[in-house]
C-alpha cells in the first residue's frame, strides 16, 4: 500500500467502517461523535443528487431576474421596433410577440422585461 492509496472509496465504507471499530464500552464523547459522523454520512447522498455547491450557486443566480437584450430590425414611427429578446444569462433569442417567458426556456434565467 502506497500513502496515497485510498482505501475507503464511499460514505457506505465508511460508516461500515467507523461501526466494526467503534468502542464498546466507555470513551462516551468518542462514540457520540462517531455516531454523528455517521449521521453525516447517511446525508450524503441526499446532498450530491441536489447538485454540487456550484450548480445550486447558479441555480440560485438564475432566480434573480435580469432584463434581457432587445434587436430591433426597423423603425415605425419614428421608433425603433424591437422584435428580438435575446437571454442575458444564455443569449439564445426569442421573438418579443411570441415567447413572453417569465424564465428563459434554454437555461432557466428569471426575466425582467422591460418592453
Amino acid at each position: 500500500m502506497t500513502g496515497n492509496e485510498v482505501l475507503i472509496k464511499t460514505p457506505e465504507e465508511a460508516i461500515e467502517t467507523i461501526k466494526s471499530n467503534m468502542p464498546t464500552s466507555g470513551y462516551q464523547m468518542l462514540r457520540e461523535s462517531l455516531d454523528m459522523a455517521i449521521t453525516a454520512l447517511e446525508e450524503i447522498p441526499q446532498y450530491w443528487a441536489i447538485g454540487t455547491v456550484e450548480e445550486c450557486r447558479e441555480a440560485a443566480e438564475n432566480q434573480i431576474p435580469k432584463t434581457p437584450d432587445y434587436e430591433g430590425d426597423g423603425y415605425a414611427d419614428g421608433h425603433m421596433v424591437y422584435d428580438t429578446w435575446i437571454c442575458p444569462n444564455c443569449g439564445e433569442y426569442y421573438e418579443v410577440d411570441h415567447d413572453d417567458y417569465r424564465y428563459c426556456p434554454n437555461c432557466g434565467q428569471a426575466l425582467d422585461h422591460v418592453i
